[in-house]
């Protein structure tokens, strides 16, 4: 078994400890989200702050919004320095948007949600931890939960002729498929072809049965 001179040791723990978090930006896409923008960029700003200690930054680009969504980003931004808005004069589809952007982003990581949904908390946590090897330039998480089986929808109602309907409805609502991608900064380059400067990572589905909105 090798072993490392405790002079080497304190040396590597130093650097350890000094090495610097990444600054991390997230990349929310937003349509016509007057009632769910604001819980969407709390949920991050909240789940950032015990996910890393780096500098983070919420990028919510609107595409176009008709309804009063750039009002209430307006609000979030003046109650968040964090947060930055950036507008599409015109709707020009949710992947232009989190191409706008990945482009305005200024994060060594840069997360970027690829549905008009809420984010789940769980991806962007494995996705971190993704990133801690230096050479994943790039990576995906997609997730499909898994509504409620019907066996266990009938051992709920077992309990009460109401019991089951709030959890079929929360259900059906859970099994939205989310997906988010993960870019490191510093290679972006090699990442955007001379073909398509969109960015395309093939990514792994995650199932799963909760609950959560998250």
């Amino acid at each position: 078994m090798l072993g490392v001179a405790p002079e080497d040791a304190a040396s590597i723990g130093t650097l350890q400890m000094s090495s610097p978090s990444p600054r991390i930006s997230v990349v929310l896409p937003v349509r016509n989200g007057e009632h769910s923008i604001e819980s969407r960029v709390i949920q991050i700003l909240e789940a950032m702050s015990d996910l890393t200690r780096g500098a983070t930054e919420v990028v919510v680009v609107d595409d176009g919004s008709k309804d009063s969504t750039p009002e209430v980003l307006s609000e979030l931004k003046a109650r968040y320095p964090q947060v930055r808005i950036v507008r599409h004069s015109r709707p020009r589809g949710l992947e232009a948007a989190g191409q706008t952007g990945l482009e305005r982003s200024t994060g060594d990581l840069v997360f970027i949600q690829e549905t008009d949904a809420t984010v789940r908390i769980e991806d962007m946590r494995r996705l971190l931890r993704m990133s801690e090897d230096k050479s994943v330039v790039a990576a995906r998480a997609e997730s499909t939960p898994r509504p409620l089986s019907g066996a266990l929808i009938r051992r709920l109602r077992a309990f009460g002729t109401h019991a089951a309907k709030p959890l079929e409805s929360a259900s059906e609502t859970a099994a939205e498929k989310t997906s988010m991608q993960m870019i490191r900064r510093p290679h972006l380059q090699k990442l955007v072809s001379q073909r398509d400067k969109h960015y395309r990572l093939k990514g792994e589905t995650v199932h799963s049965t909760s609950l959560e909105s998250a």
